[in-house]
């Protein structure tokens, strides 16, 4: 979702421990996991069921089939020419 690198981390973690302190640091942090998954879980669940709501499946069946058609039709036109 997000793209984090280890630098970023780092300094996170280095401005918490001097905002927190090293004592409630580790509490801080698990709550904030538990946080970022219960979000990541309700955003998943929303785009699962927008999906579903909207028919991506059918779509995605859709343009593939065009694209194939597509592709069956080039290949034809290049056997024809040659």
């Amino acid at each position: 979702m997000f793209q984090i690198g280890f630098l970023e981390i780092v300094f996170v973690l280095v401005v918490g421990l001097f905002i927190v302190g090293p004592s409630r640091l580790p509490t801080v942090i698990k709550f904030l996991v538990k946080i970022y998954k219960k979000i990541q879980k309700q955003v998943s669940e929303f785009k699962n069921d927008l999906e579903a709501e909207i028919g991506t499946e059918e779509i995605k069946k859709d343009v593939f089939n065009e694209m194939r058609m597509e592709e069956l039709d080039l290949s034809g036109d290049k056997n024809k020419s040659d």
